[in-house]
């Protein structure tokens, strides 16, 4: 279970106006939701992730979304593939994420936010991330540079005839940068701390990595 684990995302749904975001796809990081103007924004966007190492399974993740931001509440949806080498084996991967934002002065914005994940590797697996999400903003010329971070714990629930719930804990974190176009790009990292596959009930990290594209709508 722990090789096809979700390394995390909201992502391919592509984001906010400032911060993108994607979902709870597996093998893509958990992306920290942005608030929107007071109208609201929405935003699409694609994106690929994949696990860094042999306890994340190395694999990879297309997939693509969509996300609504305003002041207070952002949510947004996705969907994606999970490529194997065979590719009668690719999963379908979904996921939303939700975050309620913190009233606060400044550049630095803080929000609760969750999620989950879904996909069916034999077994229902259900990811879901609880966590802060950081992030702030500054003007660089005619680009808007965004750089977050999310500490997190996440609960994994495998469904069937032995069913179990895992408790981990990670963290993501990364930077999008928008032009006044609305287009941008972002990259992410995220790690997460669980069972060790090779040595079960010791500790090991998941490493993943995720970059995108999205487009806020005017």
């Amino acid at each position: 279970m722990n090789r096809i684990k979700f390394v995390f995302s909201v992502a391919i749904a592509a984001l906010l106006t400032a911060t993108p975001a994607m979902g709870q796809l597996v093998n893509f990081p958990v992306l920290a939701l942005a608030p929107g103007d007071a109208d609201g924004n929405t935003s699409i966007g694609a994106g690929w992730g994949r696990g860094l190492n042999d306890q994340s399974g190395k694999l990879d993740l297309i997939g693509a979304g969509v996300h609504r931001n305003m002041e207070r509440v952002s949510f947004g949806i996705s969907g994606g593939y999970l490529l194997n080498d065979d590719p009668i084996d690719d999963e379908v991967a979904l996921a939303g994420s939700v975050a309620y934002h913190v009233p606060l002065d400044g550049s630095v914005n803080v929000g609760i936010q969750s999620g989950i994940g879904w996909f069916n590797p034999g077994e229902s697996i259900l990811l879901i991330p609880v966590g802060v999400a950081i992030s702030g903003s500054t003007e660089a010329g005619s680009l808007t540079v965004n750089p977050w971070v999310m500490p997190r714990v996440q609960f994994t629930r495998v469904g069937g005839t032995a069913s179990s719930t895992e408790t981990d804990f990670g963290a993501s974190g990364g930077v999008a940068i928008q032009t006044e176009g609305g287009f941008g790009f972002g990259l992410a990292l995220d790690l997460i701390i669980q069972d060790d596959i090779s040595a079960p009930g010791d500790n090991a990290s998941s490493l993943g990595l995720g970059t995108y594209v999205f487009y806020a709508l005017p």
